[in-house]
Parts: C-alpha cells; sequence; structure tokens
C-alpha cells in the first residue's frame, strides 16, 4: 500500500465522486447512466466555463464546428491548468459531423479502470472526459452532439462527439 501524498488528495477526491456519480446514476438508470451523467457533465463543463471567464478572464473562443469547439475547449483548460498539455489530446476530424478524440492522459482513466474491472464494457463507461468535451462542444458551437468511448487501454482511451 503506498502513502497518500497531499498533492494526490484532490484527485483520489475527483475519483470518489465520479464513482459515486456514476454509482448513482446506474442506481435510478440501470445499467445506461449515460443520459443523467451528460447532463452532469453539461452542467459541471458550463460552470468550469463561466467561473474561469467571470473570475479569471478566460475565455473560449467561439466556434461553429465541433472541431473547432474542442480546439477551443482544449486551448482554454490548458490556459487555465486543467489540462497539462495539447499533446494529452488527439482530436480528428472523420467528417463535419464526426469527431474522434483520443486522451492520451487522463486523470479520471481510475473511475473507467474500476468499472471495467467489475464487469462494465468499454460501451459502458460514460466517461467524464470526454463527455465534458461533448458538452463544451455544445456550448462552445451550439452544436446538438452525441459522444461515445470506443477505446481503452493503459495507454489511452478514444471516443467520438458526433452531431445529432
Amino acid at each position: 500500500m503506498s502513502e497518500l501524498k497531499k498533492d494526490e488528495v484532490g484527485w483520489v477526491l475527483s475519483r470518489i465522486w465520479l464513482d459515486a456519480l456514476e454509482e448513482t446514476a446506474r442506481d435510478f438508470h440501470g445499467n445506461w447512466p449515460k443520459m443523467f451523467c451528460s447532463r452532469a457533465y453539461e452542467h459541471a463543463t458550463d460552470t468550469w466555463m463561466k467561473v474561469m471567464a467571470n473570475e479569471y478572464d478566460l475565455d473560449a473562443r467561439p466556434e461553429t464546428t465541433i472541431v473547432g469547439a474542442l480546439g477551443s475547449y482544449v486551448d482554454l483548460g490548458v490556459k487555465a491548468g486543467l489540462f497539462t498539455s495539447h499533446s494529452d489530446f488527439r482530436i480528428e476530424a472523420l467528417s463535419p459531423n464526426k469527431t474522434e478524440v483520443t486522451v492520451f492522459e487522463c486523470p479520471y482513466r481510475k473511475p473507467c479502470m474500476d468499472l471495467i474491472e467489475s464487469g462494465f464494457s468499454v460501451s459502458d463507461l460514460t466517461c467524464a472526459r470526454i463527455g465534458c468535451f461533448r458538452a463544451a462542444v455544445k456550448s462552445i458551437s451550439g452544436v446538438e452532439c452525441d459522444y461515445e468511448v470506443t477505446r481503452f487501454s493503459s495507454e489511452a482511451c478514444e471516443g467520438f462527439v458526433e452531431r445529432i
């Protein structure tokens, strides 16, 4: 067992709250909590962007496309310290309506791993990171979209954001 370091406490709390959110969503929505979690990710993303704008004068640049909105969100996240680097993500437009997102350094990997280890499949994951990316697209561009996780490994998780 390792010793808990003070700089890790915030991530441990994040993991606990994400696990609790997912478990509560499953309590009320069975094995399909994505709709509930998607709304929670929207609220979290919108609140975070408002706090960044109102309290720190950091804004996402307006965009009209999925790939543009994702880029704007990552730019804001790097400036605000939410993300370490642009290189933690690969964002690739598959079409004007569908963009693939790869997350290389995800601090939320452990809650997803907890679910995989308890028997859930990759398609069951609601993914806080990609879920918030979808929410950012909606907030920044106004594009109504959905998301799905398509791959999860120790190196990266992958999914897409798609216009609905």
